[in-house]
């Protein structure tokens, strides 16, 4: 399996529709934080408003690839309204611990540019209009093909340069995010991860923060506590979980835990536990609304 599929599979990348159909005024979202987004604009044309900078108008049939720190609502521009699909996207279960995925700002992509993503687009629509068995798991899986074809693209016109989907894709970092990936138990020093890119040891951490924005013992001590989260959902106990990320003690992995994620591990799950009921909301607000950009 190459290292992108093997990082989509081990945090669960989970595409899911939120809204389908037209917007004759102004699409208001409400969503819990670390999602990203996939609008993908069938006909009409819409506003992308968003506080703080100028407003991006979209004239064409069009993908948008909204990252999850973007704060905007979509905004009908034509008389007829817009017909949109909508898509939430999360890596994994709801974790406080975010990753930098290189998406600080919302890519748009004419659709007569995206001609692969043609079909899967018609698919989509298909099985949005149809309630046939297994509809769920084959939107879910539309979803996450065109969040990969967006990702490729993005990276080919190098309107992705960083953070970690571009990293995977590095062919010295690949290795070394593998490495950390699937062993995240060893005592991995910087100099070991060097010698995995076949880099010296300071051309190597320069290169992993320019890309990454932040340092490789930072990342790997962000993914050891990535898998921890998911440990503790799964029931695993404490000190099992300690020795599977790397920690000699219960005591010094709690302590970690403590100052990077904010809480205990046993407070931290119960405050996950009543928090993961939330879910995005959309509604979209007559013409005649205003808009608070």
């Amino acid at each position: 399996m190459d290292i992108l599929s093997e990082f989509f599979e081990r945090t669960n990348l989970q595409g899911r529709l939120f809204f389908a159909g037209k917007v004759d005024g102004t699409l208001m979202l409400d969503k819990p934080p670390g999602m990203a987004f996939i609008h993908v604009i069938e006909r009409g044309g819409l506003d992308l408003v968003q506080p703080g900078v100028p407003t991006i108008s979209v004239t064409e049939p069009s993908v948008l690839f909204c990252p999850s720190s973007c704060r905007y609502q979509l905004r009908s521009s034509s008389e007829q309204g817009a017909d949109l699909i909508c898509a939430s996207f999360q890596f994994g279960r709801q974790s406080m611990q975010v990753f930098p995925l290189g998406l600080t700002e919302t890519l748009i992509f004419p659709l007569s540019a995206l001609q692969p993503m043609g079909p899967a687009i018609a698919a989509l629509s298909g099985e949005f209009a149809d309630q046939a068995p297994g509809r769920s798991k084959a939107l879910n899986l539309l979803f996450e093909y065109l969040f990969i074809l967006l990702v490729r693209r993005a990276v080919e016109q190098e309107k992705l340069s960083g953070g970690l989907l571009f990293a995977l894709q590095d062919r010295r970092l690949g290795e070394v995010l593998r490495a950390v990936h699937n062993a995240p138990e060893e005592p991995w020093t910087v100099e070991q991860l060097a010698a995995l890119a076949s880099m010296s040891r300071s051309k190597f951490s320069a290169h992993f923060s320019r890309i990454m924005h932040m340092a490789p013992m930072a990342y790997l001590t962000a993914w050891r506590m990535k898998v921890a989260q998911d440990l503790l959902r799964d029931g695993v106990q404490i000190k099992v979980i300690a020795d599977a990320v790397g920690y000699s003690s219960q005591a010094a992995f709690s302590r970690t835990f403590l100052q990077h994620i904010g809480l205990p591990p046993g407070e931290w799950l119960k405050q996950t536990s009543r928090d993961e009921t939330l879910s995005i909301k959309a509604h979209v607000a007559p013409s005649e609304s205003p808009v608070h950009a």
